[in-house]
C-alpha cells in the first residue's frame, strides 16, 4: 500500500499514481473525469436516477485547488464509474466495508493480456490509498458493481466474462460484513 498526502485530494492522487503519473497531476484526473461525466452526462443522470447526484459530482469535480472541503472529496462508488470508463481500467475498490469492481461502461474489452487493473483501499473511514499488487493470472476479484450490469453499453458486455468465476472466489472468501454491493434496498421491518 502507498499512503498520499491527505490534503483533501487523497483520491485524486491515489488515482494519479496508480495511473503512473506524478501525484501533483491530481488536477488532471478531475478535469478527465469531468470530461467524462459532461460527455455522457445523459447516460449518468439515468445510471445515478438523478440529475441531482450529477450536478454534485459536477460540483465536486470542479474543485481544482488545495485542501478541498469535504463535499468536494473524491465519493466512492460514484466516481468508479467514471475512473473505469475514462482510463478503460478495471477498477477495485477495497474497503473492510465493502469491496466492488468497476468495468468501463462503453468501450469494447481489449485482451487480458492488454487489460490493465488498479486498486484503491478506503482505510480509517475516511482516506484512500493505493494498492500496489501483484495479482495472479486467476486472482479473486470483489463483485461487479451492480449499475455496471444495468447500464452498460452492450458492446462492453464481454468485460464481464473473464471474472465471473473470479467473483465467487472472493465471496467464497470474505467475511459476512464486507458488502460486495454498491446499493441496498432498505426494508422497513416494523
Amino acid at each position: 500500500m502507498k499512503d498520499v498526502d491527505g490534503d483533501g485530494n487523497y483520491g485524486f492522487r491515489t488515482i494519479v499514481g496508480l495511473l503512473g503519473l506524478g501525484e501533483n497531476d491530481w488536477v488532471q484526473v478531475r478535469h478527465d473525469l469531468l470530461l467524462e461525466l459532461n460527455n455522457h452526462r445523459d447516460e449518468y443522470v439515468v445510471l445515478h436516477e438523478s440529475h441531482k447526484r450529477v450536478e454534485e459530482l459536477t460540483h465536486i469535480l470542479s474543485y481544482f485547488e488545495d485542501s478541498p472541503s469535504f463535499d468536494c472529496w473524491m465519493t466512492m462508488p460514484d466516481m468508479g464509474y467514471l475512473i473505469a470508463s475514462f482510463y478503460n481500467v478495471v477498477l477495485y475498490h477495497l474497503s473492510l466495508q465493502q469491496c466492488l469492481t468497476f468495468l468501463p461502461l462503453r468501450s469494447p474489452p481489449v485482451t487480458l493480456a492488454d487489460r490493465r487493473a488498479i486498486a484503491i483501499g478506503f482505510v480509517n473511514g475516511n482516506h484512500f490509498v493505493q494498492v500496489q499488487v501483484v495479482l495472479e493470472a486467476d486472482h479473486p476479484v470483489p463483485s461487479i458493481v451492480v449499475l455496471w450490469r444495468v447500464h452498460h453499453h452492450p458492446y462492453a458486455s464481454e468485460w464481464e466474462n473473464a471474472y465471473v468465476s473470479r467473483v465467487q472466489k472472493f465471496k467464497d472468501n470474505i467475511g459476512p460484513n464486507v458488502a460486495t454491493r454498491e446499493i441496498f434496498h432498505v426494508v422497513d421491518i416494523d
